[in-house]
């Protein structure tokens, strides 16, 4: 299982690399999430902590979760993401359903299929339909329950990214 982390420490650590350091060591793609909501403590995504000071003001509450696979998930052929504490990616809010959707690659393509969701799954604005893998291209949309925004980049997308924040990344 993995949850979303700070994206402020993940760009601290990778910010110093070349493109081609980064691109070696950060294989998968990734799962961005600009604007985490505001939730009360208890409700929060697990592994994120406001600490007053830890970031700079204005990058806001930033996400990320490495798009891999879970040894304890049972469905082999899918990276599953809900709510659940038995997806392989965990997004514990409670918009969210508890299996809400799931990633797939199909060769060179990944795609993403929302589960029947109670509130729905949309990409670049455009509804998925439950039961129907939509191709994903690096930097498509995604938003979950018309309330999680999340954006899917490969590493070369995702190193950008993070060079957009290595000024306070390397402060």
């Amino acid at each position: 299982m993995a949850v979303v982390q700070p994206y402020f420490e993940f760009a601290k650590r990778f910010a110093p690399l070349s493109e081609e350091a980064f691109t070696e060591r950060v294989t998968r793609p990734h799962l961005y999430f600009p604007n985490l909501p505001e939730l009360a403590p208890e409700e929060h995504f697990r592994t994120i902590r406001l600490v007053p000071g830890a970031a700079p003001p204005d990058i806001g509450l930033q996400g990320i979760l490495a798009v891999d696979k879970a040894e304890s998930n049972a469905f082999g052929m899918m990276i599953t993401l809900g709510r659940a504490a038995n997806n392989d990616l965990v997004v514990p809010d409670q918009r969210v359903s508890k299996f809400h959707a799931y990633l797939r690659r199909q060769g060179d393509t990944w795609t993403l299929t929302d589960a029947n969701s109670t509130n729905g799954t949309r990409v670049d604005g455009v509804p998925v339909p439950p039961h129907q893998g939509v191709p994903l291209r690096s930097g498509a949309q995604i938003e979950l329950s018309q309330a999680i925004e999340i954006l899917f980049l490969e590493p070369p997308e995702l190193y950008s990214k993070v060079l957009e924040a290595r000024a306070w990344a390397t402060a």
